[in-house]
């Protein structure tokens, strides 16, 4: 899952924003922060544990999480790869999963500020030490080698740095815990439309009718967004 949106948007719309849900409803403040963790938030540990034990309090976070969602400018990006698909019908070539899904984000944001003139910056959350060090060179593959018909010139023309930045959870990156509390429900919501897997509704699935409303890519004439702002992989002959 990837969000994308301009620096300002980021630093003076979006992080106040998370900061004032995060202190009124669960206690964060510079001695005692609150890193919003979507796992965290669902098994109720705290300070989320007031989630459950105040009904108030889980209505006004998801009402005002709901219209933060709605209302920030950004654009959403998502892929998500059926493994077992993939070592089906690779049999040699079989990519590392999560660098698979990974380039295709970065091929459609690439995309993106292309044809909008845009230039702009690429920043994951910590996987690992070991992970983040794979997932260093896989973005370097991209940046040197480009991806399918998306040439390097353009992605070095748009991309403003050829190292891939990673950030710490604990950084409290507001870009990354709204991408966190989108992941899960866009999964679910792609595995239901591309592989009939039973989609419950819930606050989730609120969340991604917002996205799919206002917030995915999309083909710029025909407003398409599969294929645009959602990529299931491995993707089927001629798709």
């Amino acid at each position: 899952m990837g969000v994308f949106m301009r620096r300002d948007t980021h630093d003076q719309l979006l992080t106040p924003r998370i900061i004032g849900i995060k202190s009124d409803l669960f206690g964060h403040n510079d001695f005692s922060p609150v890193v919003l963790h979507r796992r965290d938030m669902v098994q109720k540990k705290p300070p989320f544990d007031i989630l459950q034990a105040d009904s108030r309090v889980a209505y006004e976070f998801e009402t005002r999480w709901a219209a933060l969602v709605r209302e920030v400018p950004y654009i959403a990006l998502a892929s998500a790869i059926d493994k077992h698909a993939h070592v089906e019908k690779y049999k040699v070539w079989q990519r590392d999963p999560y660098h698979y899904c990974l380039e295709c984000l970065l091929q459609r944001y690439v995309y993106w500020l292309n044809r909008h003139g845009f230039v702009g910056d690429v920043l994951i959350e910590s996987r690992g030490k070991d992970p983040d060090k794979r997932l260093k060179r896989a973005y370097k593959h991209f940046y040197v080698h480009g991806l399918d018909k998306l040439s390097p010139s353009v992605i070095q023309a748009r991309l403003t740095s050829n190292e891939l930045k990673i950030a710490m959870k604990a950084e409290d990156v507001a870009g990354h815990q709204l991408a966190d509390s989108l992941a899960h429900p866009v999964l679910r919501y792609m595995q239901s439309r591309y592989d009939g897997a039973q989609l419950a509704d819930g606050f989730g699935q609120k969340l991604v009718k917002i996205l799919l409303q206002h917030r995915f890519s999309r083909h710029p004439q025909s407003h398409e967004i599969e294929g645009w702002g959602l990529k299931w992989l491995p993707r089927k002959t001629g798709a």
